[in-house]
C-alpha cells in the first residue's frame, strides 16, 4: 500500500511539473520558434541590439541629391563616407566577388543602424537602405565599395537591407519563402512604438514558412550570410 502512495504523488509531481515547463519562458521560446521560426526573450535582444532612432524616418525618395559614388582603393584600417539622401545600394563591384569585408552604417549618434557582411561566397554582394544625409556608411577589408542610388518600386521580393512596408512592399498578410538553396540569416521588423519581431531563416530547406503581417509604415530588416540574398513574400488570402 505504500508503494502505491509513493507511485501515486510521484506521478502527481510529474504532472504538475510537467504543467509549470509548459508555462515556462524556455516552453514559449521553443513553442515560438517551432510555429514560426521566431525568437524572443534575450535572444532577441542580443540580436537587435541598439535600436537607432533613424531606423523609424521615412526618406524624401526621389534620390534628387544623391549620386553614385566609388570609394577605393580602401586602406586597411577601413574608409567612411556620408552620402547625400537617398535609397542606395552599396556593395561589392563583380572583381570583388571573391574578396570578404564589412559594410556598417551608423546615424549621426554613432548608433549602429545596420551591419552586413560583403562577401560573394560566404555574406551578400550589397544591402539596400536610406540614408538621410547624415548616415555615416563605413567599408573595410575589400578594394573598392560602390554606391549606387535605387529606384522606389514596390516588389514581393525584398533584398537584404531595410526597406519600407507601403514604399517597396504592400501591406498585407505573407508566407515568407525563397528560392535560396542554401543560407542562413535573419527577418526583423520594426513598428515605432512597439516591440520588433525577430525571425530566423534557415534553408535546408525553408521549412516550415515564416508567416507574417506587415503594416504601412514598419521597417523590414533583412540579414544573410551563406547565399541568403533575397526573401519572397507570398500572399496569404
Amino acid at each position: 500500500m505504500k508503494q502505491m502512495y509513493f507511485l501515486i504523488i510521484v506521478l502527481i509531481c510529474l504532472f504538475v511539473l510537467a504543467g509549470c515547463s509548459q508555462n515556462s519562458p524556455k516552453s514559449k521560446k521553443v513553442l515560438s520558434y517551432q510555429e514560426n521560426s521566431e525568437i524572443i526573450g534575450e535572444e532577441k535582444e542580443e540580436i537587435i541590439g541598439e535600436i537607432s532612432d533613424t531606423m523609424y524616418e521615412s526618406i524624401d525618395r526621389s534620390n534628387a541629391e544623391a549620386e553614385e559614388i566609388v570609394i577605393g582603393p580602401l586602406p586597411r584600417e577601413g574608409e567612411e563616407i556620408t552620402p547625400p539622401e537617398g535609397r542606395y545600394s552599396i556593395g561589392i563591384s563583380p572583381e570583388d566577388y571573391y574578396q570578404s569585408g564589412r559594410v556598417l552604417v551608423y546615424d549621426e549618434e554613432d548608433m549602429l543602424l545596420i551591419e552586413a557582411l560583403v562577401d560573394g561566397y560566404y555574406g551578400v554582394s550589397s544591402i539596400t537602405v536610406d540614408l538621410n544625409g547624415s548616415h555615416t556608411v563605413y567599408a573595410d577589408g575589400i578594394d573598392e565599395l560602390i554606391l549606387i542610388p535605387e529606384e522606389t518600386n514596390s516588389s514581393n521580393e525584398l533584398t537584404a537591407g531595410i526597406s519600407e512596408v507601403g514604399k517597396d512592399i504592400e501591406p498585407g498578410n505573407y508566407s515568407v519563402v525563397t528560392d535560396s538553396e542554401y543560407g542562413m540569416g535573419y527577418l526583423e521588423i520594426f513598428e515605432e512604438g512597439e516591440q520588433p519581431q525577430v525571425f530566423e531563416v534557415l534553408i535546408d530547406p525553408l521549412e516550415p514558412d515564416i508567416d507574417v503581417e506587415l503594416k504601412e509604415g514598419q521597417k523590414v530588416k533583412i540579414t544573410g550570410w551563406n547565399g541568403l540574398y533575397t526573401l519572397q513574400f507570398e500572399p496569404q488570402f
